[in-house]
C-alpha cells in the first residue's frame, strides 16, 4: 500500500540494547510510572556497591585519622626528604595495616559503574523518546491517511496507489502541479469548477486534521502537569512539536516538512499550550543538592569515641557542580530522564544515612572489639 510505503521510514521497532529490554519488563501502562519503578529497583540493586565503598573508605579513613599524630611527627622529623618521608608514611601506614589505594580502587570502580550507568540510561532513554514521539506521528499520519489520502485522493480524485506514492514523493509547486491535474481532471468529468473540486479538498483535509487531533488526545504520553513526557519539562516547549523539533528529536529525515504540517496542522494552530512549567528541573536542582549535602553530613565517618574524622576533598565544588551538571541534563533531554534523575536523587537521600549508620555500627564493633582484646589481663 502507499500509505504503509509513506510510513516506513518512520521508527517500527522497540529499541535494542540492554536499557530498553529491562525497561520494557518494567513496564506499567504509563511509561513514566514505568521509570519510576525502574529506576527504585536498579538503586537497589546497586546498594550494596554502594555499601561496600562507604565502608572500605569509612575503615580507612578511620585508620588513617588514628595514624594522624605520628604521621605528623615524622612529616616534622623528615620533612626536608620528600621522597623519605613518603617511604616512612608508607611504612607506617602498612604496618598499621592501613591501604587507602584498596579504598580508592573500590570509589573509583564504583564511580565508573555508576557514571557508564548513567550514560548509557541517558542515551538509551533518548532512543526510546524516539521511538516513541516517531510512532505516535506514525499513528496520527494513519489517522490522516484514511481520511484524506483514501476518501479525497483515491476515492474522489480516482488516483491509484502509484499516484498517490508519487504524489507524496514531491513537495512544493511541483506536489501541488501534479494535483492539480487529477483534480482538474476530475473537474472536467464531473462538470464542476477546478474551485469546487479543491473546495471539497479542502474539506476533506479538514476532517483529515480533526480525526487527527481527535486521536492525539487518546494516544497522547502525558503525566501529572507535563504534557508530552517525551520532550523537556519546559515553559518554553509547546506539546506540540514544531517540524525541525521533531526531526531533531527523531532524526527521521524521510518525513517532509509539507506531509508533517498537513498532518499535524490543527494541532499546531490551536493556542500553543506549553509543556511544562520547569517543575522538573528546578526538583532535580534542590533534590540532588539535598542528596548530595545529607551523603557528605552522614557520611563523615566518627571514631569509637563518637567524634566526626574530617575526610579531605572536594565536597563543596561537587555540591554546586552536580546540580548545575544535572540541571543542563534536564533542560535538554526528555521529561522521562528527568524523572529517573529525581527519583535516583531520592532513593540515595533515603540510602545514604541506612548505608551510614550500617558502616558506623560495624566499625564501632569492630573497634570496641579490637581495643578489648589489648587490654592486659590483669586477673593472671
Amino acid at each position: 500500500m502507499a500509505v504503509m510505503t509513506l510510513l516506513s521510514s518512520v521508527t517500527s521497532q522497540w529499541p535494542s540494547g540492554f536499557w530498553p529490554n529491562i525497561i520494557k519488563i518494567f513496564e506499567v501502562g504509563s511509561y513514566a510510572w514505568t521509570i519510576v519503578l525502574f529506576t527504585i529497583v536498579l538503586k537497589l540493586v546497586l546498594s550494596p556497591m554502594d555499601f561496600l565503598q562507604r565502608f572500605f573508605m569509612n575503615r580507612q579513613t578511620r585508620a588513617q585519622a588514628k595514624l594522624q599524630p605520628k604521621l605528623e611527627k615524622l612529616k616534622k622529623q623528615y620533612g626536608q626528604n620528600q621522597n623519605l618521608l613518603y617511604q616512612k608514611q608508607n611504612e607506617l601506614m602498612a604496618k598499621s595495616g592501613v591501604n587507602m589505594k584498596a579504598s580508592c580502587i573500590t570509589m573509583l570502580v564504583y564511580m565508573v559503574l555508576t557514571l557508564t550507568i548513567f550514560i548509557t540510561l541517558f542515551n538509551s532513554i533518548r532512543d526510546i523518546s524516539a521511538f516513541k514521539i516517531a510512532n505516535q506521528y506514525k499513528d496520527l499520519r494513519q489517522t490522516y491517511s484514511i481520511t484524506y489520502d483514501v476518501g479525497y485522493l483515491k476515492d474522489y480524485l480516482n488516483m491509484t496507489d502509484e499516484n498517490v506514492e508519487e504524489l507524496y514523493s514531491k513537495s512544493g509547486d511541483e506536489r501541488a502541479g501534479y494535483l492539480n491535474t487529477f483534480e482538474q481532471n476530475k473537474a472536467t468529468a464531473d462538470g464542476l469548477t477546478l474551485e469546487q473540486v479543491k473546495a471539497y479538498g479542502k474539506q476533506i483535509k479538514s476532517t483529515a486534521q480533526d480525526n487527527v487531533e481527535s486521536r492525539y488526545f487518546e494516544i497522547k504520553d502525558s503525566w501529572l502537569w507535563i504534557k508530552n513526557i517525551w520532550i523537556p519539562d519546559k515553559a518554553t516547549t509547546s506539546e506540540i512539536q514544531s517540524y525541525s523539533s521533531y526531526i531533531s528529536s527523531t532524526g527521521d529525515k524521510g518525513v517532509l516538512e509539507e506531509d508533517y504540517n498537513n498532518v499535524m496542522g490543527k494541532l499546531q494552530a490551536q493556542e500553543k499550550n506549553v509543556n511544562g512549567y520547569y517543575i522538573l528541573p528546578i526538583l532535580v536542582v534542590a533534590i540532588t543538592f539535598l542528596s548530595q549535602w545529607i551523603s557528605k553530613k552522614l557520611s563523615t565517618p566518627k571514631d569509637s569515641n563518637g567524634n566526626k574524622i574530617q575526610q579531605p576533598g572536594t565536597g563543596k565544588f561537587l555540591m554546586i557542580l552536580m546540580p548545575f551538571m544535572m540541571l543542563l541534563f534536564t533542560l535538554n533531554s526528555s521529561a522521562i530522564f528527568s524523572i529517573y534523575i529525581i527519583v535516583n536523587s531520592i532513593m540515595s537521600t533515603i540510602l545514604s544515612p541506612i548505608i551510614t549508620i550500617i558502616c558506623n555500627k560495624i566499625e564501632d564493633k569492630r573497634e570496641r572489639k579490637t581495643v578489648e582484646i589489648a587490654k592486659p589481663d590483669y586477673m593472671r
